[in-house]
Formats: structure tokens, C-alpha cells, sequence
């Protein structure tokens, strides 16, 4: 019960180092995109593009859950074998509707590549270094 009174910052430090380490590797790929902006919540770290939502990222148990605004339908996502899981049902995931449970490397790494159709999608390009 008390976990649930701790806000995201706070239950991200209390996670495992993998799971850390996976969230900080997203974070940031996202945050090296132009106009994408994030606001942490007692929930979730949710990111910007403009003022659309692009993604939410929460802790479910153990485990690293993201959100994505992209249709897990299309052909050129389900070819990274992700186990993706529609939330369209939930009100709070409306605009982020494709749930993608984040329990290895390999994961990031295909999630990493999925944001970048998303990105490609919406015409953002990477921050100049």
C-alpha cells in the first residue's frame, strides 16, 4: 500500500537497475527529439510533441510499461514482434492507446525503434547535438 502513495520520480529510484536503466534510455531518446517535453506525475512521465501526447510511461508491479501514440496495427510495427497490448478502452490511455511491457534490452531497443516511426510520422526531427 504505500507504494501507491509515492509519486513516479520516487518509485522509478525504487526499481531494480534494469529497469532503471530502461527508463532512463527512453526518456532520453525521447527528450533528443525537437519540441518534445516531459512532465512527471504522481503516475507517469508523460511526453509532449507540441501539445500532443506521444507517449506515457508508468510502473505496473516490477515492471516498465509505455505508452505510444502509434496504430500497433500497421504493418511496419508488428514487424518488431512486440507485444503490444490496446488500451483505447481506458480513458486515461486514449491518445496513447499501445502498451508495450518493457523486460529487456532487446525490448528498448525495438521500442526505441517503434518511437522512431512514431516520430517519423508526426515530422519531428532530432535535436543538433
Amino acid at each position: 500500500m504505500q507504494n501507491q502513495r509515492l509519486n513516479f520520480g520516487d518509485r522509478i529510484n525504487l526499481m531494480e537497475e534494469d529497469v532503471r536503466l530502461y527508463y532512463t534510455a527512453l526518456r532520453d531518446y525521447l527528450l533528443s527529439f525537437k519540441k518534445v517535453k516531459n512532465r512527471l506525475s504522481i503516475r507517469c512521465d508523460s511526453f509532449r510533441l507540441g501539445g500532443e501526447l506521444i507517449c506515457k510511461m508508468a510502473i505496473g508491479g516490477k515492471t516498465l510499461k509505455i505508452f505510444l501514440a502509434v496504430d500497433a496495427t500497421k504493418e511496419e510495427v508488428r514487424s518488431k514482434k512486440l507485444h503490444f497490448r490496446d488500451m483505447s478502452s481506458s480513458l486515461a490511455y486514449k491518445e496513447v492507446p499501445a502498451m508495450i511491457p518493457v523486460k529487456s534490452e532487446l525490448c528498448v531497443n525495438k521500442v526505441i525503434e517503434v518511437i522512431d516511426l512514431m516520430m517519423k510520422e508526426r515530422g519531428a526531427t532530432k535535436k543538433n547535438k
